[in-house]
């Protein structure tokens, strides 16, 4: 059954948050997370499942080289990419019947026949959420399908380096050299720090973390969330993308996606925070608020977008800088460059 909200569906993107792009890359910036969200505006519109809505707004910022995910994405201090993925889904127990071909870690058994007191059957249907996620991956091409092959191919939520590399292969999903994965612009960011000396982190010095949030027209909610880290981390280190519930979350609420210090997006479970406001402050409050704790308490930059079930959008960071793209039936597809948040 269709929703009757008109708002649906409707779908929300982010390119990162951190420091302001250099005039010359803004127009690139925009025509990218544009060309991006397209891709799921188009699956919405005909009808599809927001999983492959943001699957496919992500995938395609992965292969753009102006954002830090896939090819793009930024150097650890030993010259190497290691990308961090995740997604989650919620399907309300209306939309259960309808959902499609489901994981093996999705909580939602409605289809099953039942052996209680002799009988068998179709179980009722029940709302269900499910999450995938890849951490430390440096073979593949776009982490966030992976992520996606360990939801609905695995009983597991998140793997991560040699084990999920091998999951790719048994998904048929582009391998590549790590080499490959590497652009001139990562390149030279990581010369420019060795030149100094010492490679570090550089928190707030980059941008282009991308995520997206979709609520499709019988009320599914996904979200996704895809990144190479930041400079300088060391090797082996996790950031919050790859973690449910900081970088990523959905629920019945709505669903949300994080960029920013991952370490401190993970101390304030960032995207659950923002999500379990939405109900009593609506989306862009719930936004707001969420980044003003993770701001008092851990003293960190980050941004976050947030959905709600009825498709209103929410988005808030104190960086510098962090443009979105959103789009619902009632005003159609356009970006913005958000305001930060002031302290």
């Amino acid at each position: 059954m269709k929703s009757s909200n008109r708002s649906l569906p409707a779908l929300i993107v982010h390119g990162g948050a951190g420091a302001r792009a250099p005039s010359l890359d803004r127009m690139a910036h925009r025509q990218g997370i544009l060309k991006a969200a397209r891709y799921g505006v188009e699956i919405l519109q005909q009808g599809g499942l927001a999983l492959d809505a943001v699957t496919s707004v992500v995938k395609a910022l992965e292969d753009d080289p102006l954002f830090n995910a896939g090819y793009g994405s930024v150097l650890t201090a030993e010259g190497t990419v290691e990308m961090d993925a995740a997604l989650m889904t919620f399907t309300p127990a209306a939309a259960a019947m309808t959902a499609g071909p489901r994981s093996r870690n999705h909580a939602d058994e409605s289809m099953k026949s039942t052996g209680a007191a002799g009988t068998s059957g179709p179980r009722p249907a029940l709302a269900a959420r499910a999450g995938g996620a890849v951490a430390a991956v440096s073979r593949v091409r776009n982490p966030i399908l992976l992520a996606r092959a360990v939801m609905e191919l695995t009983p597991h939520v998140l793997m991560t380096g040699a084990g999920a590399e091998r999951l790719a292969r048994r998904a048929r999903l582009r391998l590549c050299r790590p080499s490959d994965l590497i652009t001139e612009r990562a390149r030279a960011r990581w010369r420019a720090a060795l030149d100094r000396q010492l490679v570090q982190v550089s928190y707030g010095s980059e941008y282009g973390t991308v995520g997206a949030v979709a609520v499709d027209s019988q009320g599914r909610i996904a979200a996704a969330t895809s990144t190479g880290g930041v400079t300088g981390k060391m090797a082996g280190r996790i950031g919050d993308s790859a973690i449910i519930g900081a970088g990523v979350f959905a629920s019945e609420a709505g669903g949300s996606s994080a960029t920013g210090q991952g370490e401190a997006i993970i101390q304030s479970a960032l995207c659950r925070e923002a999500v379990s406001r939405v109900a009593r402050s609506g989306a862009l409050a719930a936004a707001q608020r969420a980044v003003a704790v993770l701001a008092r308490t851990t003293s960190g930059e980050a941004g976050v977008i947030v959905l709600d079930r009825r498709g209103r959008f929410g988005y808030a960071h104190n960086a510098e800088s962090m443009q979105v793209a959103l789009y619902d039936v009632s005003g159609g597809l356009r970006q913005l460059w958000v305001e930060p948040m002031r302290s």
